[in-house]
């Protein structure tokens, strides 16, 4: 998982123009399935958001990286970050900023945001259910205020519970019309306001915000001063868009179909991965296991050869053999003594004139034959399993091999 974050960092945020060292460093760093369902887990470094239930989102890695790169964190900030979810954005602030405060309206979501930061070690981060349309005016003034959901307006109590400087990151609008816009604290009543572009976001319930009504944007809180009859009118908008939605049902950017047909497409999916897998393993020991093709190694000498076995079985019968060269002299195979210790020699055919010892190796001496080259074969046994390594040669030259012997 670790490359697979790395290369999302690489593809989705660096090379979209996010360059902050601490947001680059802290999305290297948290590890985004832990954040998700486990059946989601593979997709949690996709470029999309995953659903986490309660019809809230994870946003996708690059808008996460975005809007805490936007939001110009310190070392010593303190940050409201509104709308928890699955605390995966709360996660990746904490590492950067001194204290973060989050507030999550579904209950179930807020208790596992709380319980996977006990759980991974994310001690800086404090946790609220309750409205986040509101703040946490109890932990006020704030750095930095981190929005993840989108309200019609700006939340009056967000802007005001930022201190002088501080910053305000938030997607405002309704559906297509979103934008995420950065408000930042220049004075009492004053603020500086940067337009970040258009962007997708569920909507953020509350009492300054949208009603619960409907979650799909289709119920607004009247705004202050609104008269009756652009109370009607809206009403009648809201009508027309639940019309609209019933016709051609679509869910905003943010929030993924994990109905029946894509929970078994993902199953085949697994599964296919799964046989891929096996059949992959099941060819590379096909290659590298005993008696594959890999499984040998042949050493050349100036006098002769030695097919080697590189790979072998404890406790299995294997030949190693040594070719020399045609000669009228004798010919001498030599081996370290540490040789013996892992495979024990059987029978040698055809049989050797003579052993010797010397400088720590075993000698044997073969007759030789002028006429023709010599093949001679050692029936071994083997005794351990792991990597070992044997000294072998003929005549004066040697070489050093090593042999992987599977339990």
């Amino acid at each position: 998982m670790s490359r697979i974050r790395d290369h999302m960092v690489d593809q989705q945020l660096t090379r979209r123009g996010i360059h902050d060292r601490q947001v680059i460093s802290a999305m290297r760093t948290v590890p985004r399935e832990k954040f998700v369902d486990p059946c989601f887990a593979e997709s949690a470094y996709e470029d999309a958001p995953l659903s986490i239930g309660e019809g809230q989102t994870i946003s996708q890695p690059f808008i996460v990286g975005l809007m805490i790169e936007k939001a110009g964190l310190d070392c010593d900030d303190k940050v409201l970050e509104v709308g928890t979810g699955s605390g995966y954005a709360s996660a990746v602030i904490s590492l950067i900023a001194k204290r973060v405060y989050s507030i999550e309206r579904h209950e179930q979501l807020a208790l596992r945001a709380r319980d996977r930061f006990r759980t991974l070690g994310y001690h800086n981060i404090a946790v609220r259910i309750g409205d986040g349309s509101m703040g946490w005016a109890e932990a006020a003034p704030f750095n930095a205020i981190i929005v993840s959901a989108s309200p019609p307006e700006v939340p009056s109590a967000l802007k005001e519970q930022l201190e002088l400087g501080g910053r305000l990151i938030i997607p405002v609008g309704r559906g297509d019309s979103q934008r995420l816009k950065r408000f930042t604290r220049t004075g009492v009543d004053t603020f500086e306001e940067e337009d970040l572009g258009g962007v997708r976001f569920v909507p953020l319930i509350g009492e300054d915000a949208w009603t619960a009504t409907h979650p799909m944007y289709t119920a607004a809180v009247p705004l202050r001063g609104t008269n009756a009859p652009e109370q009607s009118s809206l009403q009648n908008q809201q009508r027309e868009r639940m019309g609209e939605r019933q016709r051609s049902p679509e869910l905003p950017e943010g929030v993924l179909d994990h109905g029946k047909f894509q929970r078994r497409f993902w199953a085949v999916q697994r599964i296919s991965w799964i046989v891929f897998v096996l059949l992959l393993l099941a060819c590379l020991l096909g290659l590298l296991g005993r008696g594959g093709l890999f499984s040998r190694q042949m050493l050349f000498f100036s006098d002769g050869s030695i097919d080697f076995p590189v790979i072998s079985r404890w406790n299995a019968p294997e030949d190693m053999v040594v070719n020399f060269q045609p000669s009228s002299e004798d010919r001498i195979f030599t081996i370290n003594a540490d040789f013996l210790q892992t495979f024990s020699v059987e029978g040698v055919d055809p049989p050797h004139k003579a052993t010797f010892a010397r400088d720590g190796r075993i000698g044997y001496v073969f007759p030789g034959d002028p006429a023709r080259p010599t093949q001679v074969v050692f029936r071994l046994q083997t005794h351990l399993v792991g990597s070992r390594r044997a000294t072998l040669g003929i005549g004066e030259e040697t070489r050093t091999q090593s042999t992987f012997i599977f339990p």
